[in-house]
């Protein structure tokens, strides 16, 4: 059993992470009421290779698309977030390439948007038309299989570790998951997919996050250091690789679909999967990206605007029935405002101007 099975880096856990981002304040306080009896109890689980996990709590969230959330108890979180930081980030993070964004501290959409704007500045100054493969991968967290992920992970982690992690990665084979997708599916006439057998991460785990990440490391390595495609940006399914040479793009295309196919049991989306010309454009991460006349144009996806739009109503409705007060309006405003700083932000600003301050 690894030393960093111990109570000191459990209650790390509950007090850094845990107890700080819990919205359900009974389910918390009932939690603290008997604290040290459940972060012993948890210490022990783990000490008898026993993740916990064997519910998950399924809800819907609608924003920004509809999804199925599957969250966990206290404790089964507090276990996920310790296998995540004290097993799979110190002994796989080595093997994930730079541009593999997302989940990692310092890491994130900043990180990767970044990225991307430094690639079209590369591609610009050689003043010859550039393009952009863009690939997307049908329902990724839906879709990853088990057998493959474990195959991954079986010289990476000790026996002890790799059953703990197994364990959280069977988690989604449990019939009641189905069983509640089919009733929001009766309930809802929604379109959302089961998980199969041996397939599936659960969304909302940390330890999903970092697993989705690592997942596809070795695509990433081969489209950098086989296919020589270094100007390459992933961001958990979506990833982007900016080249200015078209042949090259078309074959790597069929070629990564290719390696999704047999090797990860993985479908690219081929309407989404396209090469495009700079000039043309490209979404990525809400925004889309132009250049025309060698000067870069970044403006918010259109989709976008109308999911803001309806969250300044929704702030206007609270608003002017007395549910939060102006100051928290504004900073919610203001939320939406500054968060897309890559762009002119001035769509944003119309539409707080004409729902928020202005609405006839």
């Amino acid at each position: 059993m690894p030393p960093e099975i111990n109570l000191k880096n459990i209650i790390s856990i509950y007090e850094l992470e845990i107890s700080k981002s819990v919205k359900n304040k009974r389910q918390l306080y009932n939690f603290e009421c008997n604290k040290i009896q459940h972060l012993s109890n948890i210490l022990s689980m783990l000490k008898n290779n026993n993740i916990g996990h064997k519910h998950y709590n399924i809800f819907l969230i609608y924003e920004p698309k509809v999804r199925l959330v599957m969250s966990l108890s206290i404790k089964d979180k507090i276990i996920n977030h310790f296998l995540t930081r004290f097993i799979l980030e110190p002994k796989l993070t080595k093997y994930l390439d730079d541009r593999n964004c997302a989940t990692r501290k310092n890491m994130g959409t900043d990180y990767a948007l970044k990225l991307v704007k430094k690639y079209l500045e590369i591609h610009k100054r050689k003043k010859k038309p550039f393009y952009i493969l863009k690939v997307d991968i049908k329902k990724y967290f839906y879709n990853i299989d088990h057998k493959v992920l474990k195959s991954l992970l079986f010289d990476k982690l000790s026996p002890y570790e790799y059953n703990l992690i197994s364990q959280v990665i069977d988690s989604t084979n449990a019939s009641y998951i189905n069983e509640r997708i089919a009733h929001y599916l009766e309930k809802n006439n929604l379109s959302l997919p089961f998980y199969l057998e041996g397939k599936g991460l659960p969304i909302g785990n940390m330890t999903s996050q970092f697993l989705s990440i690592f997942y596809l490391y070795k695509l990433d390595h081969y489209i950098v250091h086989n296919l020589h495609l270094k100007y390459y940006v992933r961001y958990m399914d979506d990833f982007i690789i900016v080249s200015d040479d078209l042949n090259k793009l078309k074959k790597a295309r069929q070629e990564i679909i290719n390696i999704l196919k047999n090797e990860y049991l993985l479908e690219a989306h081929e309407q989404k999967t396209t090469i495009s010309n700079a000039k043309i454009g490209f979404s990525f991460l809400g925004y889309t990206f132009k250049v025309i006349n060698n000067k870069t144009i970044i403006n918010i996806r259109r989709n976008n605007c109308e999911k803001i739009k309806k969250k300044v109503k929704a702030i206007k409705y609270k608003l002017d029935n007395h549910i939060i007060d102006y100051n928290q309006a504004f900073c919610a405003i203001m939320t939406y405002v500054y968060s897309y700083k890559y762009c002119n932000n001035i769509r944003i600003k119309n539409i707080v101007d004409r729902y928020f301050y202005n609405e006839k």
